[in-house]
Formats: C-alpha cells, structure tokens, sequence
C-alpha cells in the first residue's frame, strides 16, 4: 500500500485540546493519508502517528474507525472547495465566474489534497460517502445557478446541464493538467462552455 512516511511517535502524552479542536487536528492528519491511499485503505495507524495520538484515541472520536474518519474528511473536502464562493450581486457576473472556476482549476492542477478526495467520493458505492458528494455537488450547482439564473433551485433542464458541466468540468480538469495546458485558457474555455451549457437549456 502507498503509503506517507509517518513521523516518529513521540514518548510525551498528546496535548489536551477542546473536543473539536482535537476533531479538526484529526481530520487535517488524516487527509493526506486518505487522498494518497484511498478512502477504503487508508492506515489508521498512520493517521495516529501523524496527529501523535494513539490509535485508541481515534476510536473516541471516530467510534467506527475508518468509515467515521471517511465522512469527516469528505465533508472537510467539500468544505475547502465550496466555501467562499463568491455570489455577491456587487461584483461584475464575468469576475464572479472567473474566480469561482479558477478556484477549482487551482485545486485540480495542483491536485490538492481536497481534489484528491473529492474525485474518490465521486467514485465510491459507500452510501454515506456519497451522500457527503452529493450535498457537495449540490452546493456548487446551487451557486452557479445564484450567480448564473438568480436562484439556487434551477430548472430541472438547467438543473441536467449543470450536473452534466460539473462532470465534463473534471474530466477536462485532469485531462489539462495531464497535458499542463495553460490555466487561462482552460478558465476561458471552462467559463465559455457553462455559459453555452446554460444558454441551450434555458433555449
């Protein structure tokens, strides 16, 4: 199994954290672990040496071990790729556009480690998890439809063709960084084609 080299346990007891600081310093340790490895195999023992805690101490916060671990680092995954999405009415429709694509463009290329996660849930036959993909992609339909239609519930043919951008959107993404094709031209071909996408539908 892949795997990240883990540091080195430490012989002191974990620091005393409040409950959910000690929940969010768990799930940062084990989202790299869980995008290189897989939401079904990533080492638990690995997360503990990570957050220098024992592996019981998982078990306090996460009660199901892995699965619990999954839905909590999917749902911080979503978190970090829809949070801040601009939909001020203030703020030109063009640059609102650019800066909600790029943002994702720039996790895609990198990839990062939210990506990374957000392309395993969109694989998984785990119910839950993809229950946590689902509200994910849930959001970001409902905010290109604000910025893009003015409201959060789109049509149900407005509705299809943005679930199916979404889907064209990450394979176009991992075929650009594959071939490292410009970030502004796949913005401007990204932006380009959810305004056509949109424009049929509505036609």
């Amino acid at each position: 199994m892949a795997g990240i080299r883990p540091r080195a346990p430490s012989a002191r007891p974990p620091r005393r954290l409040s409950r959910d600081a000690r929940r969010t310093q768990l799930v940062a340790a084990a989202t790299p672990v869980a995008a290189l490895q897989g939401l079904s195999e990533f080492s638990l023992d690995e997360v503990a040496l990570r957050a220098d805690v024992t592996r019981n101490l998982l078990y306090h916060y996460f009660p199901r071990g892995r699965p619990d671990l999954t839905l909590a680092v999917v749902e911080e995954a979503g978190r970090v790729l829809t949070d801040d999405w601009v939909v001020d009415e203030a703020i030109p429709l063009p640059e609102r556009l650019a800066t909600n694509v790029g943002r994702l463009i720039d996790h895609a290329m990198r990839p990062s480690d939210a990506w990374q996660l957000y392309r395993l849930a969109r694989v998984t036959t785990d119910p839950e998890v993809r229950g946590v993909f689902d509200r994910f992609v849930d959001t970001v339909i409902a905010s290109i439809s604000l910025n893009q239609l003015g409201t959060t519930d789109p049509p149900p043919l407005a509705r299809a063709a943005l679930v199916g951008f979404f889907a064209f959107f990450e394979a176009a993404l991992e075929e650009a960084r594959a071939a490292a094709l410009p970030r502004a031209r796949v913005l401007a071909m990204l932006n380009e084609t959810l305004v056509a996408t949109l424009r049929a539908a509505e036609g």
